[in-house]
């Protein structure tokens, strides 16, 4: 009887630690997966706030549009536009699909509390940014107005710097629209009609459905003109 019974208790006590241990590190990768994303994230805003012209593009954006605006950006700038501009971008968070084209570069312990705690935007927004951005100004607009965008903010030269990643995205040959030698960049014919590239050449490609109405050499803000 006594045997059993300190059997019993043995069981009982295997059992709690089999539960147990595993509860509390799936509670600890929770907190710290949301402690690297808080991380992250401030990291991001302090590096915006510390780069030329940035800060004020994104005052400048609260101040020249209605609120509720929608704003056609790229997604790392949508936690920006939300607490600085108090404005709506389509998508601030990366996608499942795109985190994980970086994942090698994360400890075992990181990449999974991502993938079962991490925050996650769109595959199909960011998709669709990639798109309006590299498509033809009137077959822009058309997606842009499923969005509701009345604005769109671009920054100079880090669209140009992440425009093979955006037009990977988008399903389109990077080398196709855009000539990239020590730093200079140069649209071939093709480039010349996305969408991205007008916005960033204008003084050169004069975009037809757009206007600018901020302009500090990083930052260039346009509305957006449907016809």
């Amino acid at each position: 009887m006594k045997a059993g019974f300190w059997r019993s208790k043995r069981f009982i006590a295997i059992l709690v630690i089999v539960i147990l241990i595993p509860s509390v590190l799936i509670v600890a990768m929770k907190v710290d997966t949301g402690l690297r994303e808080q991380e992250s994230e401030d990291e991001t805003l302090e590096y915006f706030s510390k780069q030329n012209g940035m800060s004020a593009a994104f005052a400048q954006l609260e101040q020249l549009t209605p609120e509720g605006s929608v704003v056609l950006c790229w997604w790392d700038y949508g936690r920006a536009v939300t607490e600085w501009s108090n404005r709506e971008p389509i998508e601030s968070y990366p996608s499942k699909d795109i985190w994980d084209s970086v994942a090698q570069s994360q400890d075992l312990w990181h990449s999974l509390g991502a993938q079962l705690f991490g925050t996650w935007g769109s595959s199909k927004k960011i998709h669709d940014l990639a798109v309006m951005f590299m498509l033809p100004e009137i077959q822009s607009l058309t997606v842009m107005r499923d969005y509701n965008v009345s604005y769109v903010l671009v920054f100079v030269p880090d669209e140009l710097q992440k425009f093979s990643w955006i037009a990977d995205i988008a399903g389109c040959n990077p080398t196709d629209y855009l000539i990239t030698e020590q730093n200079k960049y140069q649209p071939t014919e093709l480039g010349a009609q996305t969408t991205l590239l007008r916005l960033i050449f204008d003084d050169e490609l004069s975009p037809q459905h757009f206007t600018k109405v901020f302009d500090n050499g990083k930052a260039k803000i346009y509305s957006v003109d449907y016809p």
